[in-house]
């Protein structure tokens, strides 16, 4: 007996990979469907030419406080822009991890 020949597999494809995502990613895996996964940050985005910013290199590197005078200097081996969002991410979560956090919370000054 020769088996039917079958039709081709549709494929559903999520571009971010989150605790939602696998909710719904579980409800197509009892489906005929196929689930794929890409990332939105490929390797030939990584090796283009595109020009750096200051801020996408690590050093030292000094923040101002929008209210009064005082500024923050700290150093970093990892891009500046990152650890930038580090500190406005303390603020926000109001964890007085940094100096700068600490300065920004403790006088309610603007950031």
């Amino acid at each position: 007996m020769r088996e039917q020949p079958t039709s081709p597999q549709k494929w559903v494809t999520f571009t971010h990979f989150s605790p939602a995502v696998r909710k719904i990613t579980n409800i197509f895996k009892r489906t005929d469907i196929g689930i794929s996964f890409r990332t939105t940050n490929p390797v030939f985005k990584q090796l283009s030419l595109e020009r750096y910013t200051n801020q996408d290199h690590s050093g030292i590197y000094k923040i101002k406080c929008n209210t009064c005078d005082k500024a923050y200097v700290g150093q970093t081996g990892r891009a500046i822009s990152v650890r930038y969002r580090e500190h406005i991410g303390y603020i926000r979560t109001n964890n007085p991890q940094s100096a700068y956090a600490t300065h920004i919370l403790q006088n309610r000054h603007e950031f």
